[in-house]
């Protein structure tokens, strides 16, 4: 029997206001330029069968981008994901995963960092500062979402806005 390769996009939330109400807070002019170019590199990449969102204001308004170019086959807005700690991040992705081959998790430092880092062996090019709107691409042979820790998790991509125009940010 062949294992299915299976993807996990780990992306943190696109730059934020200022304010007091940490969750209702919304992405500023930064993080709306942030979420399209994202957006256009996820999508040229990857096609995710399941996004997994944490209410959040800033964390939906990042997908807005995302949504506008594509309709995934299933999105879930996961409350336990806000501020989720990596633990709480792979529950969810346990809970509300089936047969996808393609995660994207759309979520809260310092979280997804951790998470990228513990799933990555720590991988050196993770050793840096997770910045808003950056994506991690994390890939693995398994059949299912469980016990993500114990398969041999790869790092394929690293990507901050930055890295893919200056100029727009």
């Amino acid at each position: 029997m062949i294992k299915m390769k299976k993807n996990l996009i780990l992306w943190r939330h696109a730059h934020a206001e200022i304010g007091n109400n940490d969750f209702n807070r919304h992405i500023d002019e930064r993080g709306k330029k942030e979420s399209k170019i994202m957006a256009e590199f996820i999508l040229s990449n990857s096609s995710p069968d399941l996004i997994l969102s944490s209410p959040a204001t800033r964390a939906q308004e990042t997908l807005f981008a995302f949504n506008s170019l594509y309709k995934a086959p299933k999105a879930n807005i996961d409350k336990n994901l806000y501020h989720a700690e990596p633990n709480e991040i792979l529950k969810s992705i346990e809970r509300n995963s089936s047969d996808e081959n393609i995660i994207l998790v759309m979520g809260h430092n310092p979280g997804i960092h951790e998470l990228s880092l513990s799933l990555t062996n720590n991988n050196q090019e993770l050793m840096v500062k997770f910045s808003t709107c950056s994506a991690c691409f994390i890939s693995f042979d398994n059949d299912n979402w469980f016990n993500i820790y114990n398969n041999k998790c790869f790092l394929d991509k690293f990507i901050q806005p930055k890295d893919l125009n200056r100029d727009n940010l």
